[in-house]
């Protein structure tokens, strides 16, 4: 199964991205600072060169405004799959970046498949932009400059003992405002732990940063 938001509890599959992260021991999550460490500029076998902020094969990202979805990364007119408008932040749509592709013109593109569960268009594959203007990652990569943030999900989210997100210990609801700590690296994901040492999930669609 796809990657989906955890604001529940529910495990999904840790080969991706996965938002719960079953299997990994705490001992082996990596801390990352508050500055977030892009890696090198990267070229892949066929050429294709990848910029720093390029999404790593397996990433979760999501739209911040409207996109298409295309057969192919010389994006036409007719060779759209599905249209994607802008949203609020909680209901923007999200894909698992599968590989690159670059236009004719030398834009570069994510190869994706849509993972937006309960959606007509879940499940399809096609290219998007992979402009930041349009698409950023879904987890947050840096702490909250006031160590601090606030929970949009609509159900809440659960704080659970451990960086994979197993042990629930507490569910905080919309609204509440909670201090983190530290930030910790799962697979693809990212966790916050929390001052109390708990861990919640650092997905950018159920925690924002600051006190809202």
């Amino acid at each position: 199964m796809p990657p989906t938001p955890n604001n529940n509890g529910n495990k999904t599959n840790n080969n991706s991205s996965s938002t719960s992260g079953n299997g990994n021991s705490v001992a082996n999550q990596e801390v990352i600072s508050s500055t977030p460490k892009f890696p090198e500029p990267r070229t892949l076998p066929d050429g294709t060169q990848l910029p720093n902020y390029a999404a790593t094969e397996g990433t979760v990202v999501y739209a911040t405004k409207k996109i298409y979805l295309y057969k192919n990364a010389n994006f036409k007119k007719d060779q759209r799959i599905a249209k994607y408008p802008k949203v609020k932040r909680i209901n923007r749509p999200m894909f698992v970046v599968t590989d690159y592709a670059r236009s004719n013109g030398g834009a570069l593109r994510y190869k994706v498949k849509d993972v937006n569960h309960h959606s007509k268009t879940a499940g399809k594959v096609g290219y998007i932009t992979a402009s930041r203007k349009f698409v950023v990652k879904v987890y947050y990569s840096s702490m909250p400059k006031s160590k601090k943030v606030t929970v949009i999900a609509k159900r809440g989210v659960n704080a659970y003992k451990n960086a994979n997100l197993t042990k629930k210990v507490k569910h905080h609801k919309t609204g509440s405002h909670l201090k983190v700590k530290k930030m910790v690296k799962h697979n693809l994901t990212t966790r916050y732990q929390l001052s109390n040492g708990d861990y919640i999930t650092a997905n950018k669609k159920l925690v924002i940063h600051g006190a809202y």
